[in-house]
């Protein structure tokens, strides 16, 4: 599932890692139903992750 995406440029750091393993844990817990490809899920939430570290 690695086909380019908006938020490839988050890919492989650890924030992408950590968002990947809380969104695995919610979804084996049947927390979270996902519904759009898990890439643009996490690079989302990434994004704005970054979004406030900016503003901080």
């Amino acid at each position: 599932m690695s086909s380019d995406t908006p938020y490839d440029v988050f890919r492989g750091a650890e924030i992408w890692n950590v968002v990947d393993k809380a969104i695995s844990d919610l979804v084996k817990n049947n927390d979270l139903i996902e519904n759009t490809r898990r890439d643009y899920i996490v690079g989302y939430i990434c994004q704005k992750l970054q979004e406030l570290k900016e503003k901080s």
